[in-house]
């Protein structure tokens, strides 16, 4: 979805949406793909980037995550990549 479906879908502002946004991808949960939009300059869609969390609790009050994630191709690992290093420049 792009920023604009999600305020809409999640009914909250913009700026909470992107600092939201900015948490999930740091803790990579969330992917960025950029692409062009028909009417000119680009769009950025947001997709989750795991298919399952497990978040466990012991007696003792201690927790663990364990997040799974589908297996990347090597064109979709490329193309993480070469988004990470526009990021940089």
């Amino acid at each position: 979805m792009t920023a604009t479906e999600l305020t809409e879908a999640c009914d909250i502002p913009k700026s909470t949406l992107y600092r939201k946004l900015d948490l999930l991808s740091t803790a990579s949960l969330v992917r960025e793909r950029d692409q062009i939009n028909p009417g000119g300059g680009r769009v950025t869609q947001y997709e989750r980037d795991f298919e399952d969390i497990t978040i466990s609790m012991t007696k003792s009050g201690e927790f663990s995550v364990a997040v799974d994630r589908d297996q990347r191709t090597t064109d979709e690992r490329l193309a993480d990549i070469w988004s990470k290093m526009g990021d940089e420049l």
